[in-house]
C-alpha cells in the first residue's frame, strides 16, 4: 500500500497511523500532513482499515476507531452502546458507573441545553458523593469499578478544587463513530424513560430499520 509513496510520505503516513491509533486525545491536523492531505489521508483510511478502524474526526482533530460493522462483529461495543475495554466486556458494576456517570455528567446537562446534542464529553463532573447515594454497590466495589474505567480510558477524573471535583467521561468516547454515539443516545433514552414517547420514537425507528 505504501510502495508508490517515496521515504518522507511513507514516514509521514506511518507517523499520523500511530498518532490516531495511540494518542488519547484526537491530534490536530496541522500537526501531520498525512492529515492535512486528502490523497495522504485516503490512504492512511485505507491502512486504518486492513485492522478494522476508521478515521474519525472532530472539526480539525482526528482520531481513530473501530468501522461500525467490525465493531458490531466482535463486539467493540456491547448491546447496550457501551464502549468494552481491551480486556473484554465491561462488568455489570463499571457498566452501572459508566451509564450513572453518563446520565448525571452528559444526559442531565444535555437536557439543560448546557451540552450538544452529539458530545459525549462533559466538563460537568460527576461528584463521588453523587455515584454513592445513587447506586447500591459496596464502596469497595464502586472504587474498583471507577479504577478501572479509568484505566480504561471510559472515565476521567478531576480533582477536588477544579469545577466541583468528580468524575466525567473518558478519552475513549472521542472514539466513537456518529452512528456509535447515536446508539449510545438511544440506550440511555430506553433506560432512563421506557415509557416516554422519546422511547417509543426510538423503537419505532429502529423497528422501521
Amino acid at each position: 500500500m505504501l510502495g508508490g509513496y517515496d521515504e518522507r510520505r511513507r514516514a509521514e503516513l506511518v507517523a499520523a497511523f500511530m498518532v490516531v491509533e495511540h494518542a488519547a486525545e484526537p491530534v490536530q491536523e496541522a500537526r501531520f500532513a498525512a492529515l492535512r492531505d486528502p490523497a495522504l489521508r485516503h490512504t492512511l483510511g485505507e491502512m486504518l482499515a486492513r485492522r478494522g478502524r476508521t478515521l474519525i474526526q472532530h472539526r480539525d482533530r482526528w482520531t481513530s476507531g473501530y468501522d461500525d460493522g467490525v465493531a458490531a462483529a466482535i463486539g467493540a461495543l456491547g448491546a447496550d452502546g457501551l464502549p468494552e475495554t481491551a480486556r473484554g466486556p465491561l462488568g455489570v458494576s463499571e457498566r452501572a458507573v459508566l451509564t450513572l456517570v453518563l446520565v448525571h455528567s452528559v444526559a442531565i446537562p444535555r437536557a439543560e441545553g448546557l451540552l450538544p446534542e452529539d458530545s459525549w464529553l462533559s466538563p460537568h463532573p460527576t461528584p463521588v458523593e453523587e455515584l454513592r447515594r445513587h447506586t447500591q454497590l459496596p464502596i469497595g466495589e464502586l472504587e474498583s469499578a471507577l479504577r478501572s474505567l479509568r484505566h480504561a480510558g471510559l472515565l476521567g477524573q478531576v480533582k477536588a478544587g477544579e469545577e466541583a471535583g468528580g468524575y466525567v467521561p473518558g478519552p475513549q468516547f472521542h472514539r466513537l463513530t456518529p452512528a456509535a454515539r447515536r446508539r449510545l443516545q438511544e440506550e440511555l433514552i430506553l433506560a432512563a424513560g421506557p415509557n416516554t414517547p422519546l422511547a417509543a420514537a426510538v423503537l419505532a425507528r429502529r423497528s422501521a430499520r
